[in-house]
């Protein structure tokens, strides 16, 4: 069994997606937008929402995170949260990258700092209100 990070925005996944390929300097694996749906008369998707992101699969190393936009009238209306993070262990060089990528527009939750658990550890919101908790390696 694995568990996956999914990811769900309200419009903004394609910046998101943007944002977190020159972070961790990755690529998506796949990407579909609503306009790639089989049409359907009982649900027909408006033009203003053609372009938004239906699902994208971001490659994280060996793993992978799921992302989409909320689907026509199911836009979030909850603020920034804290229940949810994705967990980063990386080098202390690319924990300092990504981490430094994502707190220019974000907001800092806890600086990078050497800890008992890691050489390199912090975490930071990035502008979509995503926690990220990063634990660098050895």
């Amino acid at each position: 069994m694995k568990i996956r990070p999914y990811l769900t925005f309200k419009g903004d996944c394609g910046d998101a997606i943007d944002l977190y390929k020159r972070a961790f300097k990755t690529n998506t694996i796949d990407l579909m937008r609503f306009s790639d749906m089989p049409p359907n008369p009982n649900l027909p998707i408006p033009d203003d929402f053609k372009d938004k992101i239906l699902q994208a699969t971001l490659k994280f190393g060996d793993d992978f995170i799921r992302m989409s936009d909320c689907g026509p009238g199911h836009m979030l209306n909850d603020p920034e949260s804290e229940r949810i993070s994705l967990a980063i262990e990386m080098s202390v060089d690319d924990t300092k990258f990504a981490f430094e990528t994502l707190a220019k527009e974000g907001r800092v939750g806890m600086p990078l700092a050497e800890s008992f658990y890691s050489p390199c550890a912090g975490v930071v919101f990035d502008k979509f209100g995503v926690m990220w908790n990063f634990s660098a390696v050895k």
